[in-house]
């Protein structure tokens, strides 16, 4: 059975120190339940995904926060690093299906959130260090951009790929993001930007900024949702998988093999293949990870992802292109992070998963202005940390 989503809402990304987290949660959370044509007395339970409040506001104890905030008095917080809220959209959604074989028309919200710039910058990397391995990683002073840089050099030594295919990938979701409203960056970047190593060989444009931020979602059965009369995309599926948190322990370095059985699994369920994605939001924290992506989503076989960016050649052409800028994946456009991905939009990690379903929510039902491109199948690939945690969504109008 199909889940109904019927409301969305969305703060905008980025240094957003004139508010706090709970003005960020309130904010979304308005918005979609506006956006649903219900009223926050009608919701039945309330999923939230947030990494690390405590760490960066000294707040534990999130769901009760929560119900003071919103008025809802069930919440359920759940905590998966940058996948946080799209584990809370899984909870949700399984909440919902069980609630329909019992012959109840529930309504849930999903939010996510993070407040993360209100920290000097060395603080916020180590807080999001967390979501590391500590006795391997952590304690030897990795952080996110030097593990993401170990992926990047091993696949610029395995592959053919070069440092300025990672660099295409940035331009190319910066390019998008000009077009969305709610993003942190809405600028044009090229080649010669990308200067000086934050870890070789990445650079500071091959790397998702620090944002604040908040999403929100309302799900009930699609049933329900036709009673109340609202427009409505279907989460045909939602998949989770685990992998080994630390890189050392993985058996393939360039496979992120929980997002590859995640994919798998949601395209079985849904009856789909990689075929049938006209536009799906991909986890572009690093640039390497765009390409990491779209192989285990299945757009590419091990290795060869970088092909697909080279789609965009000649790469100083890119901001020539009309946004959003489409890949060619065997003969046909596919839209790979129009949202202009955690690169452009921004990256609060607890919001990013329920952000990359909102986007793919609007634009199946052509609420993205400009940057619309009339999808059939939408899809999301939301990860935490390296790889540990890995969800991908399958939605359609």
């Amino acid at each position: 059975m199909a889940i109904a989503i019927i409301g969305t809402g969305i703060t905008k990304f980025g240094e957003l120190w004139d508010k706090n987290w709970e003005d960020l949660v309130l904010e979304s959370s308005t918005e979609a339940v506006k956006n649903a044509n219900i009223e926050f007395e009608d919701i039945n339970s309330c999923y939230v995904g947030n990494m690390n409040l405590s760490r960066f506001e000294g707040q534990d104890h999130i769901a009760p926060r929560i119900t003071e905030i919103l008025g809802i008095n069930k919440v359920i917080r759940t905590e998966a690093a940058c996948a946080s809220s799209s584990i809370a959209l899984k909870l949700a959604s399984d909440e919902i299906e069980l609630s329909s074989f019992k012959g109840e028309n529930k309504i849930a919200l999903v939010v996510g959130f993070e407040k993360m710039t209100d920290r000097i910058v060395g603080t916020t990397t180590g807080i999001l260090a967390g979501a590391s391995h500590f006795d391997t990683e952590i304690i030897n002073g990795a952080t996110f951009p030097g593990l993401y840089a170990l992926l990047a050099a091993r696949y610029l030594h395995e592959t053919e790929a070069t440092e300025e295919d990672l660099h295409a990938v940035g331009i190319k979701n910066h390019k998008n993001g000009i077009l969305n409203e709610k993003a942190m960056f809405r600028k044009e970047i090229n080649l010669e930007d990308f200067k000086g190593d934050i870890a070789k060989p990445l650079k500071l444009f091959d790397c998702s900024p620090i944002s604040d931020g908040s999403a929100s979602l309302v799900l009930t059965t699609e049933k329900y949702a036709k009673e109340l009369g609202v427009e409505f995309v279907k989460l045909e599926n939602i998949e989770i998988s685990t992998s080994s948190i630390s890189l050392a322990k993985r058996p393939d370095l360039l496979i992120l093999d929980s997002a590859k059985r995640a994919a798998e699994s949601a395209y079985k369920k849904a009856d789909i293949n990689p075929k049938n994605i006209d536009l799906i939001e991909v986890h572009d924290c690093f640039t390497i990870n765009e390409i990491l992506c779209l192989e285990a989503a299945g757009f590419a076989k091990r290795g060869k992802g970088y092909e697909i960016i080279r789609s965009l050649l000649p790469y100083e052409n890119i901001n020539k292109r009309e946004a959003p800028v489409p890949y060619m994946v065997d003969g046909r456009e596919v839209f790979v992070n129009t949202s202009g991905g955690l690169k452009a939009k921004g990256h609060p990690v607890g919001a990013t998963g329920v952000a990359q379903v909102v986007e793919v929510v609007n634009q199946l039902l052509g609420r993205c202005g400009k940057r619309n491109v009339n999808p059939e199948i939408g899809a999301t690939l939301n990860i935490g940390g390296t790889g540990g945690t890995a969800t991908f969504s399958v939605l359609r109008r």
